[in-house]
């Protein structure tokens, strides 16, 4: 990459014997051993900020909701059924802790890399790859935004693992890679629908380059449709006969709106722009290696067709939920593109006529390694700011509330209802409770749940009358003040209303 200024002793590290010893490195070796020692530094050092940083708070609602699905095997929750399998494996191996729930999210974001780096390796030479590599891990989607596993990084792996065998059969029309490709489109839908964009993608690459008529007399697309039919078939059939299904419902309260066609514009445009503005690091790391004309030229249309292939599998997934949305309003966000980028890499950097030396690539992951040490450096002050945080206040009480209550119930199996803030992140900690209006199902589980429960915040009125009512003359109500402590500084305290009342009549 372009030499920084001369003068001064960053510029003597960054241009002296330290960065020539890297590039040796790479030059010298493998691309096994550098996606390992990459891949390596990435897990502990974001395992160790996820875990510092969130030292003050507890597991993300998210979290809490995935665990209670996990519970039950089901076709189908309020998102596509990926999420609570995948957790279901998880907590089998893995305690109930913060720290197993922030490993699982390190371990999905390295696999989506390690996918990656195999997507790379098959278009570029491995200082390319390195560089594009280091350039994805200081995108906020693999990092910052990341610490928790929900249904939007789940996708992640399985959407990398598409576009490799789709581009792989498109090359080289084989049926093994054609079945992977469909197999892993169907699971990428099955992790949430925003997959339906991926498949789209592929559906317009599948008709665009001049090996067209060699690819489809293949049978390859055929392959690959056959493949994620079959991997979809379960799900389709859940949600065409089960009826009240919590997946309709969630997509009609929480995410379809009601707009005028202006406001869905801007919406649009909100969400084009805040994707550009996440992956401002690899176009800085593109601009840095000071491309000419040409270039430029390749980046934008590539003359290779499998660059190409990669250009459109990238772009059209990312702006058709743009144009979708104008016809179809909806809560669209930027972060909702979190699966998208494996492929940014291709494009960026494919190009030969873009000249990306050893040295590029040393810099490259020295500025990706120092920003992952100064996140480490700086995680204490984001555990620290998370104790006066008013939008987080109550994610720091959850392990704090589910105790308390399971003391007043005598009991960890109890049915929890209340202020929605709060309620959601209690289950982590209470695998034996139950939300209150969706109880169990299994006659035995029913017959071990020892009471009812309300958890209420300061001023929900609603919910503490309701409380009190709960109560009534058999149960009881307190209210209960929590406080948080961290290198001994201590959170503003906040308080709430519980009530437990014992279930005397069975279901």
């Amino acid at each position: 990459m372009a030499t920084i200024a001369t003068g001064g002793p960053f510029a003597a590290i960054w241009n002296g014997r330290l960065m020539q010893a890297s590039a040796d490195f790479v030059r010298q070796s493998s691309g096994a051993r550098l996606l390992g020692v990459t891949l390596t530094a990435y897990a502990v050092l974001w395992l160790l900020y996820f875990s510092v940083s969130h030292a003050t708070v507890d597991i993300h609602f998210d979290v809490s909701e995935a665990s209670v699905w996990a519970r039950t095997f089901s076709l189908g929750y309020k998102h596509p059924p990926m999420m609570a399998w995948i957790f279901r494996a998880w907590l089998a191996v893995f305690p109930r802790t913060d720290w197993a729930a922030y490993l699982l999210a390190v371990a999905n974001l390295a696999a989506t890399l390690a996918i990656t780096w195999m997507i790379l390796r098959d278009h570029l030479d491995k200082e390319r790859a390195l560089v594009g590599m280091t350039a994805l891990i200081l995108v906020p989607f693999y990092t910052f935004l990341a610490s928790r596993f929900n249904a939007n990084t789940v996708m992640m792996p399985f959407w990398a693992a598409t576009v490799l065998f789709y581009l792989r059969a498109r090359r080289n029309v084989r049926w093994t890679d054609a079945v992977l490709a469909g197999v892993f489109a169907g699971l990428t839908f099955l992790g949430k629908y925003w997959g339906v964009y991926l498949i789209a993608g592929i559906a317009v690459a599948s008709f665009a380059g001049d090996d067209l008529k060699r690819f489809w007399r293949s049978g390859a697309p055929f392959l690959m449709a056959a493949a994620a039919l079959v991997v979809l078939a379960p799900h389709i059939h859940w949600l065409l006969t089960e009826h009240n299904h919590p997946a309709e419902s969630y997509m009609t309260t929480s995410v379809m709106v009601s707009a005028s066609f202006g406001s869905a514009l801007k919406t649009s445009a909100f969400y084009l722009g805040g994707v550009i503005s996440y992956v401002v690091m690899p176009l800085t790391f593109f601009a840095v290696l000071k491309p000419d004309r040409a270039a430029w030229r390749d980046t934008i249309w590539p003359a290779d067709p499998g660059r190409r292939q990669a250009l459109l599998l990238l772009v059209v997934p990312l702006i058709l939920p743009a144009l979708v949305n104008l016809a179809w309003p909806h809560r669209l966000t930027p972060v909702w593109a979190f699966p998208n980028w494996a492929l940014l890499p291709v494009v960026l950097f494919g190009s030969p006529r873009l000249s990306v030396p050893a040295v590029a690539a040393a810099r490259a992951c020295i500025t990706a390694l120092v920003v992952s040490l100064l996140a480490v450096v700086a995680s204490p002050l984001v555990a620290h700011a998370h104790l006066n945080s008013r939008r987080i206040a109550h994610n720091a009480h959850y392990r704090q509330i589910a105790a308390e209550i399971a003391h007043l119930a005598n009991s960890p199996a109890v049915l929890i209802g209340g202020s929605e803030g709060v309620v959601q992140g209690l289950f982590y900690y209470l695998p034996a409770a139950w939300p209150m209006d969706s109880p169990p199902n299994d006659r035995d589980v029913k017959l071990s749940i020892a009471a009812r429960a309300m958890v209420c915040i300061e001023g929900d009125a609603s919910c503490r009358a309701a409380a009190d009512s709960l109560a009534g003359s058999s149960g009881g109500v307190s209210d209960v003040t929590f406080a948080k402590t961290f290198l001994g500084y201590r959170s503003p305290p906040q308080t709430y209303r519980i009530a437990v009342a014992p279930i005397r009549h069975r279901f």
